[in-house]
């Protein structure tokens, strides 16, 4: 929003409605640290992360019948699944396959639907990005085909997102045990937790040149690609489990409630 009138209008609204709430329940610690500058007091925000299915969501193999049906058995497979909108800045990522198109052999795999999507296709077609792949959303059950296939798992957003949100991909690229190279404002929460947990790596939003480097990095170290996909693993199953978020929410749900 930029006018101003109406996020004076908004804030009252959130404002109030924080007031109504008995508790306050945040993804991520600067969404608590934000709803505590608003005047809330601290032990009715707490943090409860994107939780995330670690028995459905798991490491398997690579060479599965999602890459053969593309005809990438032999590719090094960048690939970025969900919404592709404004806030995604997908752009970065057709400039970097760009720079990388002649490289042998590494594909970029851009998997779902949004408003953005025709001028993606179209920049594509206009360059001959012959790396690139578009694949319509897929269904749900396919989804972890999908981040079992790929190499590299792409998290992008742009500079202008500044809120300190953590895309609840990054949960299932860690579940899957895949490495994350996530392109967003390095202020936010998400390359914190990144860090946190060694899985991937971070790079300012909008650098093309670093994206196309780290990928061609990450290419050549099987190692590093692997161990930051087990580190991500087992951050997910210890703090991001459905079992454990669940738990947690319920017995603070009892508490309250004087159960």
């Amino acid at each position: 929003l930029q006018n101003p009138h109406l996020i004076s209008l908004f804030r009252r609204l959130e404002s109030f409605l924080f007031r109504q709430a008995d508790w306050l329940v945040v993804h991520s610690e600067g969404n608590r640290r934000y709803i505590l500058k608003r005047g809330e007091k601290p032990d009715k925000v707490s943090v409860v992360p994107h939780w995330i299915d670690t028995q459905t969501l798991k490491p398997a193999s690579r060479l599965n019948g999602f890459r053969a049906s593309l005809g990438l058995e032999k590719h090094f497979v960048v690939s970025f699944a969900g919404v592709m909108g404004y806030a995604q800045d997908l752009e970065t990522v057709l400039t970097s396959a760009e720079i990388l198109r002649d490289q042998q052999r590494i594909a970029f795999l851009l998997v779902g639907d949004g408003v953005n999507k025709p001028k993606l296709v179209q920049r594509a077609q206009q360059k001959g990005l012959q790396n690139v792949y578009f694949l319509p959303m897929q269904p749900k059950e396919k989804y972890p085909e999908v981040l079992a296939a790929s190499d590299v798992c792409l998290v992008t957003l742009r500079q202008e997102m500044k809120t300190p949100v953590v895309p609840s991909k990054i949960m299932s690229i860690m579940a899957a045990g895949r490495p994350s190279l996530a392109s967003l404002p390095l202020e936010s929460d998400a390359p914190q937790l990144i860090r946190e947990a060694r899985c991937g790596l971070c790079l300012p939003p909008g650098d093309t040149q670093a994206m196309a480097q780290a990928i061609s990095r990450l290419r050549a170290d099987q190692t590093l690609r692997r161990n930051m996909g087990a580190e991500g693993r087992r951050f997910a199953v210890k703090h991001f489990s459905l079992e454990r978020c669940a738990a947690y929410m319920e017995g603070k749900l009892q508490d309250m409630c004087g159960c």
